[in-house]
């Protein structure tokens, strides 16, 4: 899976003392209880893990390759694409990796832009084209490509499937890197002659887990719109990585028909599945002020309800894989909650 400014409110000392377990009479975790100022936590956020796969094809070196995206009409989340409409930004990646270990760094969001071996990369903004030709309509920093410019990065004995990864990769927007919707690996190889690289609905996999059911929910007062949820405190993201805090660019709050087992099965749908989809920017600060979120109609969140699942994710929309790196479970508690150990 790709912003009105919120309100910075920092819970401070206090809002760990505001946290407790509530009792719970079932074997599932039990509401972690506050007064509506939540504190991001590890025992509250749900797991995740991703398995994203890149399918070579095989094209001639030292040669002038086209590119076909126009059979595109499902990118690599299962979503729906227009490729004429919707893939507006095609680029050409090289990194100096083998592939197995961009996959890796792809899944667990640690793939670093210094790995790119040519920057800008060659990128064509096609204008209801669906294919084209690397030195026919690619461009590198606005200048055109040609075999003398090109030719040192077409090398089959220098740019190996062992020591590097080529790419075609389309998107949506101009900002290249973001909203990826599939990319198509390829290797050089001096025996073949093949110079078409044609991007399908398969030329990326992902296959993913996600699991709603271990953590505790975030209990909440119901019916009200002041909650805060901040996350300066939390260590580790979802995908088991440090949480730099200050990479969250948006949040999202949705109100879903659906149960924990079902939302797990369509995780990667939470933003089109729900009843109502609640968001706002986090540009600045590590606190989201709830009274800022808006539905697209622009109608403000009014607080959380007894019926159907609500779910608080925290975005990092400049990140490769599209999992949030914070998603709890919201559940309306009685008020005050009933003191008990706090969750572990």
């Amino acid at each position: 899976m790709k912003r009105a400014q919120h309100l910075l409110l920092i819970a401070g000392a206090l809002a760990p003392l505001l946290t407790v377990s509530c009792g719970s009479s079932s074997g599932s975790p039990s509401p972690t209880c506050t007064n509506g100022t939540m504190v991001a936590a590890e025992a509250n956020n749900y797991g995740f893990k991703s398995s994203i796969k890149l399918h070579p094809v095989t094209v001639k070196s030292m040669s002038d390759l086209t590119f076909d995206w126009g059979g595109v009409t499902k990118d690599f989340l299962g979503h729906a694409v227009d490729p004429v409409k919707d893939l507006n930004s095609i680029f050409v990646l090289l990194v100096n990796l083998p592939v197995a270990q961009l996959e890796t760094q792809l899944d667990n969001d640690t793939f670093s832009q210094a790995s790119i071996q040519i920057t800008p990369p060659p990128l064509f903004s096609p204008t209801g084209q669906t294919s084209g030709s690397m030195f026919e309509n690619f461009t590198v920093g606005g200048e055109t490509i040609d075999l003398t410019t090109a030719g040192p990065y077409l090398d089959a004995a220098t740019y190996t499937p062992a020591n590097s990864t080529f790419a075609i990769v389309a998107q949506t927007g101009p900002n290249l890197g973001s909203n990826i919707r599939m990319l198509q690996q390829f290797q050089l190889d001096d025996s073949s002659t093949n110079t078409m690289v044609t991007l399908t609905n398969s030329s990326t996999t992902l296959t993913y887990t996600a699991d709603l059911h271990s953590a505790h929910p975030t209990g909440v007062p119901a019916g009200t719109a002041a909650l805060t949820l901040d996350w300066s405190q939390i260590p580790t993201n979802a995908l088991g990585n440090p949480f730099d805090a200050t990479s969250i660019t948006s949040a999202i709050v949705g109100h879903y028909t659906q149960s924990l087992s079902e939302l797990e099965g369509q995780f990667l749908d939470l933003q089109t599945i729900a009843q109502d989809l609640y968001t706002a920017p986090t540009p600045y600060g590590t606190t989201l002020d709830f009274t800022t979120l808006m539905d697209s109609a622009g109608n403000p969140f009014t607080g959380v309800t007894s019926d159907g699942t609500w779910l608080v994710g925290l975005i990092c929309g400049m990140c490769q894989n599209p999992a949030p790196w914070y998603l709890t479970v919201l559940a309306p508690v009685p008020q005050p909650c009933a003191a008990a150990a706090p969750s572990k």
